[in-house]
């Protein structure tokens, strides 16, 4: 930490301070890096300038000394990219190997394909920094008819140090010229066959790819399969892939994620990437889906297509319609790290790094306008659905967006003008940025909520133009309660039954990879499984009873019969109307994902009579075939007149029946809206399985109930990987750690109801500074119902061991780290989370502050958290309140929770704070630390002082539900459920005392303070707990023992149960009294024993009458000022919540802020006149006096005294709530006199820089002789004195003159 940093000195070679972690996934994995002259954009690293040069009539050359492009002259058709080894990574056997494509036809004609050659060069711009280059044709009614009727002008930027090339062109047509269809506009790479061999378009989407060769169907290397595009690969090079089926539409994805994809040649070490910074010249909307990479090798950037959307889509241009729109720029990136991995991680950061770029300042285009030309658009959405709640909705993480103006849902097939669409956060807020000009209309859906809104005025986006829609509010369709529902309003039939594919026609790569389930439906052939699932009768689904993730087909097809025959097929929907409505209609809402050349019927009780409703045909999306989950989106609202339902006399009778007749056709139903489906609590997952135990992978131990899997690396006992929902494993399996390493493992107990596990090591002094000196037994346990996992670790130290420092204890989870998004600490501190790369300070996403855990975000892939701070000390919480937190993937709907049940194995008292989660995601379980608490925590274990102790159990729970705020309060639930239950009765380690085991302390705590009441208070809300004996107030800093606390009632009685057999002594504080109270007694547990330590009185210290004092006596700093943050370090989630006032001390640099408050002068406080609320400050420090100096502060009081006592003496009681590295000087009056008091260097917690508003507490009760005051004004002087960092310093708690005893 800069300044801040406590520095340690070795003074043995082998001294070691050991930090526990019972589980740990990953050390930092090895990330790549550009080569070394390579530069990121923007970046102008010693490399070579740019260079253009023509080489005969027919080649442009430009250099940058990384890559050398070569380009047709003038067709500016891409012929050969030179890199890093390769003289060209394209394949130079073919003419068209790097191109622009353009699918048209006129009205009556057949397609063609024009390739946009260009006729004329020009050099836009050429300097030693950056080339772009044109190549450019006109159209005109001569050339009618044998190509496109377009103006085309294609540009390619190459930068220096930069090792990729920038592509875009602009098209336009003019008006007047003949009509045309255009289906597709794409740029296409073709790569050398006989090098690139592996593909990855995401995460868990990449893998070694067969040949093109291998697809040939002709000599009986492949077979045909339904469509073309599809083969089963016969004979392949590869031999691994023989029996697979390949299709390039297997490959397709959202536009919202297709960012970066490509291909790598494993030999060579190279990859060739296709890298989309932004999204606004696409087409048809955010989750339109498109082809990316594909066997070829091919790589595409595909602009516009009908793929997943058919004819429906605006292809059509009009001759009266003239139109002009710039596709790009795009990116095509190269790099060379050591492995295949580095390769797709670094292509990952680059492509962060163009999306954090965008708009592009480089760009010469007239039609391109830079930052400053474009506008923005921010507002809140909120939804209104009385029958799910009386008040309005956030609509949270809704997909807002802008695109020509049209009707609502129009944008999902508007293809001729530009989109900008982001996702709002938690509380429906959005903010749209870096708009083009021009006039929108502003469109959005929520997930969880069926139908379109549309904003009802245009947008007019003009340069520099900042727009608040304001709050607004979208009503989806609701005609009146649901009675029943079928599925998840999201677009997507996902959530359906997604059979398995015929295990003659699998894709390997959607079953091995890191979470199959999200990709199940990528896969060759489903729609022919539903003619096994149901080789006779077609679906039945019963509402209340069948459960649509396992009841309803995920696609409504036709029945094969063999022989090229099909049947169509009626799906039944079965359910009990327990009275009928006199007046009125019923309403059936359904929504399709997808529909393929579909008629759809429905009727209702009589399969035979006249359909209510018919779709008529629909649909030409064609998403079945191409492994697309969805399609286009559509709504249909249906009138169900009462009359029908009235036939209904038996639950069987009351089936609306869907009869389909014609193929391929996707549905999911939804009936008078939806509810809120109630979120699963403690034991009431449907899965009942019995728990089993797997261990015959040897390496690893595999416990599974049916709800979760969760498995162990063998002996060392580490958790790998948890299976839940959907989730493969939702720890990040990318990254390992080995730490508190078991050697042994053993089975303690094995039932169908309960397995727990050991993974135990023991120590001994041959094994003296390898290994930290403990024996080590971890216990893990899974029990029938539960949807979680119990852990705790007992660890042991013999007389003799040598003595060690240990100054942490704790356990980490590292989850997925690309689906886990949202993190909730308290009801009021939860927030969607920056990523950890946008932490990254070497590429620039990030930007130092004071010390490493803290950074600015400047360039962070959600843009909200542009500018805020991120800080893992800004989520500690206090001991007592840090019973709950975690993490949540918003698009899984997955929770995963740490919760502690008892606080008995933490240490140093109820108000001691520490991390809990944080970015990474991470998610800790901390029982010791010296965080806020420094090298005070007694953390040195002597050679002679043998020592065992019980951290936890605690427990992982992971749930599931419709929203954050659901699965928030289900895991609420669930701490509660865990804290009723303890101590658990199902814990098999003989360190683990049952509840029959322990015993209770109870009494009453009143305070005597004769200056406050003549008779005794009640220690009302006082906090009395157990801690190994030792002075009074030593709990604080007490590490090695348990430690047992309540809080009092307002009367003062208190109940301590559930204690451990053992000697303690009772100790106490109540806010509101300064000091520390302690028993006289010691207190000996016992099995079973109940102790009542009656009427107990503390007296706090008290010399005299209160002549003034300063605060409030609570530990903390937090009535004083707390000033509001640098505008430019603000955490928005401190500053936006309903409980600011709570949390404002957390945020960063607040330190900096009394150089704003008191830029010269110091705090002056009159007593009687000042406010302490607003007064002094919350933390006496240092000012700073520049870049690198640092001044001593001296704070005054100042009061007026009407007398003097001529006997006794005065007392000022000074409490700290925290101090660093501080030396506070108290003087009287004179302030250059020699100080009265001195506290010396006090303190380490550092919780000034940690956002903490207190660390340890301590007391000081300075004397202060009558001879230092006077009758009239006298001022106290308080210095602090060192100057060594920014966060040496002292927050004070409360401060008291007291006169003498006999002062009036």
């Amino acid at each position: 930490m800069k300044n801040g940093a406590i520095v340690m000195k070795m003074a043995r070679v082998m001294t070691q301070v050991f930090v526990l972690i019972f589980l740990l996934q990953g050390v930092h994995s090895r990330t790549s890096r550009n080569k070394s002259n390579i530069a990121k954009p923007g970046q102008n690293l010693a490399s070579p300038p740019v260079t253009l040069k023509k080489i005969g009539l027919n080649q442009v050359v430009v250099d940058n000394g990384i890559i050398q492009v070569t380009f047709s002259n003038p067709s500016g058709l891409i012929t050969g990219i030179k890199y890093n080894g390769f003289n060209n990574v394209l394949n130079d056997k073919i003419e068209d190997r790097g191109y622009w494509d353009v699918v048209w036809y006129e009205p009556e004609k057949n397609p063609q394909t024009d390739f946009l050659k260009g006729e004329k060069i020009d050099i836009i711009n050429q300097t030693s920094e950056h080339v772009e280059i044109s190549f450019s044709r006109t159209w005109t009614m001569a050339r009618r008819g044998s190509i496109a009727p377009l103006n085309v002008d294609k540009r390619y930027i190459i930068r220096r140090g930069v090792s990729g090339v920038y592509m875009y062109a602009v098209l336009e047509r003019l008006k007047g010229w003949p009509q045309v269809e255009m289906d597709q506009t794409r740029i296409v790479f073709k790569l050398d066959t006989t090098k690139f061999d592996f593909m990855a378009i995401s995460d868990n989407r990449q893998k070694v790819m067969p040949s093109d060769a291998d697809r040939n169907i002709n000599n009986g290397i492949a077979a045909p399969l339904a469509y073309k595009e599809a083969v089963r690969l016969m004979n392949p090079q590869n031999h691994t892939l023989k029996g697979q089926v390949d299709d390039k539409y297997m490959y397709s994805m959202e536009s919202k994620d297709n960012k970066v994809h490509g291909w790598i040649s494993s030999d060579q070490r190279v990859g060739f990437w296709m890298i989309t910074p932004s999204d606004e010249f696409r087409a048809c909307g955010p989750v339109k889906q498109d082809l990316t990479s594909h066997v070829g090798p091919t790589v595409l950037s595909m602009f516009t297509s009908v793929h997943y959307v058919g004819k429906e889509m605006n292809t059509a241009y009009a001759s009266s319609e003239p139109w002009k729109k710039m596709f790009g720029p795009v990116f095509v990136y190269l790099n060379s790290p050591s492995s295949s991995d580095p390769l797709w991680t670094d292509a990952k950061r680059q492509m962060a790094a163009e999306v954090q770029s965008w708009p592009y300042d480089f760009v010469k285009s007239v039609d391109y306008p830079l930052h400053h030309r474009r506008g923005t658009v921010e507002g809140q959405l909120f939804v209104t659905d009385s029958y799910k709640s009386k008040s309005k909705l956030y609509a949270e993480f809704a997909f807002v967006g802008l695109a020509l103006p049209g009707q609502a849902g129009s944008w999902q097939t508007e293809n001729k003008g530009y989109q900008f669409w982001t996702r709002a956060d938690k509380r429906g807020r959005f903010a749209i940025a870096n708009v083009r000009p021009g006039s929108y209309s502003l469109y959005a859906w929520v997930v969880g909520f069926i139908g379109d809104y549309k904003y009802e005025r245009d947008i007019i986006i003009t340069p520099g133009k900042e727009i608040n829609v304001g709050p607004i509010v979208y009503e989806p369709p609701r005609n009146g309660p649901t009675l029943w529902e079928i599925g998840v309003p999201d677009r997507t039939a996902a959530e359906f039954n997604i059979p398995d594919p015929d295990p003659t026609l699998l894709t390997k790569l959607y079953l091995s990879n890191a979470n199959p389930s999200q990709d199940r439906f990528r896969q060759y052939g489903l729609w022919n499984r539903y003619s096994v699932l149901y080789p006779r009768k077609d679906l039945v689904f019963t509402a209340g009873v069948s459960d649509y993730k396992k009841d309803w087909f995920y696609a409504h097809v036709n029945r094969y019969s063999g022989k090229e025959k099909y049947q169509a097929t009626t799906w039944k929907i079965v359910f009990n109307l327990k009275t009928m409505i006199k007046t009125g209609n019923y309403t059936l809402r359904m929504a399709l994902a997808a529909a393929t050349n579909a008629d759809l019927f429905v009727r209702v009780n009589k399969a035979n009579s006249n359909p209510i409703f018919t779709s008529g045909l629909i649909g030409r999306d064609n998403a079945i075939a191409r492994h697309g989950i969805h399609g286009l989106y559509r709504l249909y609202n249906i009138d169900v007149q009462r009359k029908f339902s009235e036939l209904a006399k038996e639950m069987r009778n009351g089936a609306p029946v869907m009869k389909m007749g014609r193929v391929m056709t996707q549905v999911f139903v939804l009936i008078f809206l939806l509810q809120g489906v109630h979120s699963r609590t403690l034991r009431s997952e449907s899965n009942n399985a019995a728990v089993t135990v797997n261990t015959s992978g040897g390496k690893q131990v595999v416990v599974d109930n049916g709800i979760i899997q969760a498995t162990f690396s063998n002996p060392a006992g580490l958790v790998t990987g948890i299976k839940y929902k959907g989730f493969d494993n939702v720890l990040n399996a990318r990254i390992q750690n080995r730490v508190l390493i078991g050697e042994k493992f053993k089975i303690i107990s094995q039932t169908s109801e309960q397995v727990e596990i050991s993974f135990s090591k023991t120590w001994d002094t041959s094994r003296r500074g390898s290994t930290v000196p403990l024996n080590v037994d971890k216990r893990y346990i899974i029990r029938r119902g539960v949807s979680g996992v119990y852990m705790y670790g007992v660890v042991e130290r013999l007389k003799g061991w040598p003595a060690v420092t240990m100054d942490q204890t704790r356990i980490v989870y590292k989850l997925n780290s690309t689906k886990f998004d949202y993190m909730a600490v308290a009801d009021h501190r939860q927030n969607l989370m920056p990523l950890e790369a946008d932490r990254n300070l070497t590429d620039g996403s990030a930007a130092t502050l004071e010390y490493k855990e803290a950074v600015r975000l400047v360039k962070p892939r959600n843009k909200l958290f542009k500018g805020q701070v991120d800080d893992k000390y800004l989520y500690s919480m206090e001991g007592k309140d840090n019973r709950l937190h975690g993490w949540i993937a918003s698009e899984q709907r997955v929770g995963f929770w740490i919760t502690t049940a008892s606080n008995e194995f933490r240490t140093c008292g109820p108000v001691k704070q520490e991390l809990t989660s944080h970015v990474g995601p991470t998610l800790l379980s901390m029982f010791t630390s010296t965080h806020y608490a420094g090298k005070e925590l007694n953390t040195t274990y002597a050679s002679d002082v043998p020592w065992k102790k019980m951290f936890g159990p605690v427990f992982v729970y992971l749930n599931s539900a419709p929203s954050h705020d659901l699965m928030w309060t289900d895991a609420k639930r669930q701490l509660a459920a865990e804290v009723k239950s303890w101590p658990y009765d199902f814990v098999k380690s003989v360190d683990y005392p049952l509840r029959q085991q322990r015993g209770t302390v109870k009494g009453q705590l009143s305070v005597m303070d004769s200056f406050k009441s003549k008779s005794k208070l009640n220690g009302e809300f006082a906090f009395v707990g157990l801690a190994l004996p030792g002075e009074v107030g030593s709990w604080q800093t007490e590490n090695k023992g348990y430690q047992f606390w309540t809080k009092a009632d307002k009367m003062g009685m208190f109940t301590i149960a559930n204690v451990r057999p053992g000697t303690y002594n009772l100790f106490a504080w109540a806010p509101g009294h300064i000091g520390d109270y302690k028993y006289e007694r010691e207190i000996i547990i016992t099995p079973g024993k109940a102790i009542n330590v009656g009427s107990l009185v503390y007296e706090p210290p008290r010399s005299g009458p209160t002549l003034w004092e300063i605060g409030v006596p609570d530990r903390t700093a937090l009535e004083f000022n707390i000033p509001d943050p640098d505008p430019a370090l603000v955490t928005k989630l401190y500053a936006n919540h309903p409980n600011a006032p709570e949390d404002r001390f957390r945020q960063y640099g607040l330190w900096d802020r009394y150089k704003v408050s008191y830029p010269r002068e110091d705090v002056t406080f009159t007593v009687g006149v000042s406010d302490y609320k607003k007064d002094w400050f919350f933390a006496h420090l240092n000012r700073r006096a520049g870049e690198k100096k640092l001044q001593a502060t001296t704070w005054k009081i100042v009061f007026n005294l009407k007398q003097v006592s001529q006997t006794g003496n005065y007392t000022l009681r000074m409490a700290l709530a925290a101090a660093n590295t501080a030396d506070i000087l108290v003087r009287v009056n004179e302030p250059s006199s020699k100080p009265m008091f001195r506290t010396g260097l006090v303190g380490r917690d550092n919780a000034i820089a940690r956002h903490g508003i207190h660390g340890l507490y301590r007391l000081f009760n300075i004397g202060v002789q009558r001879n230092l005051l006077k009758v009239g004004d006298n001022t106290i002087f308080l210095t602090q004195n060192r100057v060594t960092s920014i966060f040496t310093g002292v927050m004070y708690d409360y401060l008291r003159l007291e006169g003498p005893s006999g002062a009036v």
